[in-house]
């Protein structure tokens, strides 16, 4: 540490807390009302910081803020594992594409890719008009955005992976994506506040699950309930497919999992990806749009602005494929929300394969690394006015200064970028077309202050923020 200290002098920070380290950053962050204000006060104040560097027990963790440092983490993803001591990996990602490595990745990559093109994707957009239509008429009002929103993308995820045979599909009572987000909200919120069951992990990694206290258990048990759903959907479509025959185009995401793998047998692959897509997809677009209305709630002139483009284009309609490009201004808008109020802020953790040189940083192996281009996207050397909310930035010619290509990232860089990235902004144009159509948009009343919640520390939403009053 000295050593780094001496080399980069005011461009590295340290932020050491014995044993707990940066767990008890974030918890003791959070509890102000929001868990990355640490970070966000450090680059504010310290705009030449390039590396901020904290501990988890008696490891390194480097969160990258420079993208000249952390670029060639992107552009060459064997040098580092993707780290998950949760749970989440291991009982529900473990086959899917956000976990895979080495071949099995590009298998999955290559199987899923041409799926998730623009073309293909036209597609589907009748489908999500449906969806955020159908959910629209059944809420007058609305208190709980962030879960409304979750209702809508996780429909179509759904409906995207499983076709007919999951609509109105429920698992305890609830919306089978709103239990599904609970669930893996739970794996998070149970490490993230109790220090037993942290330290249990982390000295014991998978194991640990062999000693469950009771919340690890009430976990597990709907992940068991969750899945023999999803086998039940699946042996359903298997038995379709051995009377009717497979479809050879326009199916679904589980009719391209069924065509391709030569066993039909093989339903943990196919449950696992449909977790990584739904985690995908789901959670990360209902915080992009909850921001947007936060962000709309806050300035009724954008709001006004977006309504007017949106109406002058297509008054009450649908949104078609032929009107997204031609949403100028809300693409600006977007881009400033993703830019300030990220959906995902770190990428997962990342630990060193092996010792790794970066230009002039040596991370040791073992080390844990943090992707900080949501750092970079709020730092004065990259914007003027870093911290000021202004869709109107992106209209001008060069934005971003001292750009490398890798300071504006919001769906990463590099081999492994977001495969889901036009789905997402197809999916929220629609969403947010809608809804600024269809509601008032407003602050919640009982709260003085906006709390920003985190669903682990990637996804970054406001706490019950805003309200949606049905306009007459």
């Amino acid at each position: 540490m000295i050593k780094l200290k001496v080399q980069f002098g005011k461009q590295i920070y340290f932020y050491y807390i014995p044993i707990l380290g940066v767990i008890q950053i974030y918890r003791s962050s959070a509890k102000k009302g929001n868990p990355q204000q640490w970070v966000i006060d450090i680059i504010t104040k310290h705009p030449e910081v390039k590396l901020i560097v904290s501990n988890s027990v008696t490891k390194p963790v480097f969160i990258i803020v420079d993208p000249e440092y952390y670029k060639p983490l992107y552009q060459d993803h064997h040098l580092v594992v993707k780290h998950d001591q949760s749970g989440i990996k291991d009982f529900l990602l473990s086959k899917g594409l956000l976990f895979a490595e080495g071949e099995k990745w590009k298998e999955q990559r290559n199987l899923l890719g041409e799926h998730f093109l623009y073309d293909k994707l036209k597609d589907r957009i009748p489908m999500m008009n449906q969806v955020v239509r159908d959910t629209i008429n059944d809420n007058q009002f609305v208190d709980k955005v962030f879960q409304f929103i979750c209702s809508i993308t996780g429909e179509v995820v759904i409906r995207s992976f499983f076709g007919v045979e999951a609509e109105g599909w429920k698992i305890n009572g609830k919306p089978a994506q709103i239990e599904l987000g609970e669930i893996l909200k739970s794996f998070v919120l149970v490490r993230f506040s109790n220090f037993f069951i942290y330290f249990k992990q982390k000295l014991l990694g998978l194991k640990s699950w062999d000693y469950c206290l009771k919340a690890e258990k009430l976990i597990l048990n709907r992940v068991i309930k969750f899945k023999q759903d999803l086998n039940e959907i699946i042996s359903k479509r298997k038995t379709k497919i051995e009377k009717e025959g497979r479809k050879l185009d326009n199916g679904d995401f589980l009719d391209v999992y069924l065509n391709k793998l030569s066993k039909l047998n093989e339903n943990e692959d196919i449950i696992s990806q449909f977790i990584t897509l739904f985690l995908a997809g789901t959670e990360t677009t209902g915080a992009l749009v909850s921001n947007s209305l936060l962000f709309l709630s806050e300035n009724t002139s954008y709001l006004q602005e977006l309504r007017d483009e949106v109406k002058s284009l297509i008054n009450d309609g649908d949104i078609t494929a032929d009107i997204l490009n031609k949403l100028i201004y809300m693409e600006c808008f977007l881009k400033e929300v993703m830019r300030i109020k990220p959906s995902v802020v770190h990428p997962i953790v990342r630990q060193a394969k092996s010792d790794i040189q970066i230009k002039d940083l040596f991370i040791k192996k073992g080390s844990y690394i943090l992707l900080g281009s949501f750092l970079a996207n709020i730092n004065s050397n990259h914007y003027e006015k870093p911290l000021e909310f202004n869709p109107k930035r992106w209209l001008q010619s060069k934005p971003i200064q001292q750009d490398n290509g890798f300071v504006n990232i919001p769906f990463a860089a590099g081999g492994r970028n977001c495969i889901g990235q036009h789905m997402a902004m197809i999916e929220t144009k629609i969403i947010l077309a809608h809804i600024i159509r269809k509601y008032d948009i407003i602050k919640n009343p009982q709260q003085s202050k906006v709390n920003w919640l985190s669903r682990g520390i990637q996804t970054y939403l406001p706490d019950d923020a805003i309200h949606l009053n049905k306009l007459v």
